[in-house]
């Protein structure tokens, strides 16, 4: 038997021209860093990349991002003629969004309306 160590990663595209900056990607990046929970990379990532690592079992879960919805779970993406199924959350059938989406979402919530503060540096009360 060999045990192989599967590194966790969050991956968004880097901002080439085609991905807008913004406070919520930039909050998300800059939180989930700060836990130091797992790795955190801003790279090129392209749909053959996507259906290699759906085909290899490695998505946990994956989510949209931007001001209005903070984050949003991505369940299924259709791509060439086929559904690449996204888990949500494995643990609870009736979860409509991931672990990690949830968290992400209830941490900046919490952050915007004061109930925790934010990592050092990260916000600024005014």
């Amino acid at each position: 038997m060999i045990d192989m160590l599967i590194e966790k990663e969050l991956v968004t595209p880097e901002l080439d021209g085609s991905i807008l900056p913004g406070v919520t990607r930039d909050s998300i990046l800059n939180l989930t860093r700060a836990w130091g929970e797992f790795k955190v990379s801003e790279r090129k990532f392209t749909m053959t990349d996507l259906v290699k690592a759906d085909k290899e079992g490695r998505i946990i879960e994956m989510f949209g991002a931007g001001t209005a919805c903070i984050v949003c779970p991505i369940k299924k993406i259709h791509y060439e003629g086929h559904d690449i199924h996204v888990p949500l959350d494995p643990s609870d059938k009736t979860s409509q969004a991931g672990k990690l989406t949830k968290r992400i979402n209830d941490s900046i919530m919490d952050i915007q309306y004061g109930d925790v503060e934010g990592p050092k540096g990260w916000s600024v009360v005014v």
